[in-house]
């Protein structure tokens, strides 16, 4: 049977029969790609520790007839801390979920790879929303869908004030034109700031970046909106981190309203 190296990170996996598991991984030489690992869930596997969620390593895989087998696996860096702390965890899902719906199986992106990995890094010692929605900013420009910041997408015009973002269109856009968008949203200065900072910023400069925790959240949902517009479905894991967030600054205003209104 043929056998090839790849080195990669374990984005998912699902279970396949008594014991096996079939991983979604994205490897640096060949992109996103399905292989199974056999035996996997039996309590007596070596690989098991070695194939946990967010796992970066070099893989040894053998050519099978629908999916390759891994053979072999050495750990580079297992992110051991991430997988402990339930919000960076949450984060790291999302940033997965963003990498399997933007990038097509098959096709190797060798500087979305290196994305990954330095986000991974992030999530771990940085603040993982600022760390989920640098990778975010930094994947689209990857890919080739770059928001735009100082022109509206639409007409060319300047964008409006408090930076209105338009999933739809691209980027922060007009006045008139984010009207024609249901899902664009007011970013305001400081979230509008930090998007226009992390287009541009490396890894380590995104990890020294601070912001409140409204222009934070403000600044994921607009990377999450961006997402979904490009992959044209949601992304659940999103769902995930707002749950682990808790309700947005305007949410718990109107909250309290009605709390009021009911007294």
């Amino acid at each position: 049977m043929p056998v090839y190296k790849a080195e990669g990170v374990v984005l998912g996996r699902r279970n396949l029969g008594e014991a096996d598991r079939v991983l979604t991984l994205f490897t640096r030489e060949f992109g996103r790609l399905q292989a199974k690992a056999k035996a996997v869930r039996k309590t007596t596997s070596r690989l098991a520790g070695r194939l946990e969620p967010f796992t970066h390593a070099s893989f040894l895989l053998a050519r099978g007839k629908a999916v390759d087998v891994v053979a072999q696996v050495e750990v580079v860096e297992g992110h051991g801390q991430l997988r402990a702390d339930l919000r960076r965890l949450g984060y790291a899902w999302l940033v997965a979920e963003l990498v399997v719906q933007l990038v097509p199986e098959g096709e190797p992106h060798p500087e979305v790879f290196r994305l990954l990995v330095e986000t991974l890094r992030l999530l771990e010692h940085s603040d993982p929303a600022v760390a989920a929605a640098w990778c975010g900013l930094r994947l689209f420009g990857d890919l080739g869908y770059r928001p735009s910041t100082d022109r509206c997408p639409v007409c060319g015009r300047p964008p409006a004030p408090r930076d209105v973002w338009s999933p739809r269109f691209g980027g922060f856009t007009c006045g008139p034109c984010a009207s024609e968008d249901p899902r664009a949203a007011r970013l305001g200065g400081e979230a509008g700031g930090a998007a226009r900072f992390l287009l541009q910023a490396s890894a380590q400069e995104a990890g020294h970046l601070r912001v409140s925790a409204s222009a934070s959240g403000r600044l994921v949902a607009a990377v999450v909106a961006y997402a979904e517009a490009r992959a044209d479905r949601p992304l659940r894991s999103a769902r995930i981190v707002q749950a682990l967030e808790g309700p947005g600054p305007q949410e718990t205003d109107g909250r309290r309203r009605r709390e009021q209104e009911r007294a």
